[in-house]
């Protein structure tokens, strides 16, 4: 069986590559320059410049598993017959409620630092989380867009009931003014009507007297 010529090429690769010799791959267009190279340095310097590669590991492929998991991701192969161990056991509850308890509560914090809703309703919603009031973010996002047009709503109506509130404070004022004013005004009249009517009553009785003298 004839030598092959590359023998020592490909030892000496393999022993600075720290692999087999069958994973040895020299370039076949420039074979008459790496059978020059007999020592340690030479290969190096091939090795450098990409003549002398080491191939990669042969390993089992992953397509049959990446094709099984891709179909288990629509669902298939997931029935009873291939679940090992409880539903518990699979998943846990906690793990659930875990991840959704902190994907409503950094949402409510990153709405509460940004501005969009005050501490208050903050506070509300972060106990109504807790409660298990939330089935996940989305009905948290609805229930906020609610809650904020109900709170918009009762300030405006608060506002128009303390306008209305001062206007008729106003008018009340208005009207206690003008009936002191009228008070004021029936008063004084009152006051002077029985000295006008004094006056008369003297002169007839004086001239009922001078009638009442002359007579006698």
């Amino acid at each position: 069986m004839p030598r092959n010529p590359h023998n020592m090429q490909k030892r000496l690769a393999a022993s600075i590559l720290d692999c087999g010799i069958q994973r040895i791959w020299l370039d076949p267009q420039e074979m008459s320059h790496i059978s020059m190279a007999n020592s340690r340095h030479n290969v190096r310097k091939m090795i450098k410049e990409g003549l002398i590669i080491k191939r990669p590991e042969n390993s089992p492929s992953r397509y049959r598993i990446r094709k099984r998991l891709e179909a288990k991701r629509k669902g298939r192969h997931t029935g009873t017959g291939k679940r090992r161990g409880t539903r518990e056991a699979r998943m846990s509850s906690k793990t659930l409620w875990t991840r959704r308890i902190r994907v409503l509560r950094r949402f409510l914090k990153r709405y509460r630092d940004s501005g969009k809703i005050d501490v208050h309703l903050y506070h509300s919603l972060k106990l109504k989380a807790k409660g298990n009031e939330f089935k996940n973010k989305r009905v948290l996002l609805e229930h906020v867009i609610k809650a904020k047009s109900e709170n918009l709503k009762r300030k405006l109506v608060n506002a128009q009931n303390e306008a209305l509130r001062q206007k008729n404070a106003a008018l009340k004022a208005k009207r206690v003014k003008k009936a002191a004013l009228q008070d004021g005004f029936v008063q004084a009249k009152a006051a002077a009507k029985p000295e006008a009517t004094k006056k008369p009553q003297t002169a007839e009785k004086t001239q009922a007297t001078k009638a009442k003298k002359g007579g006698k």
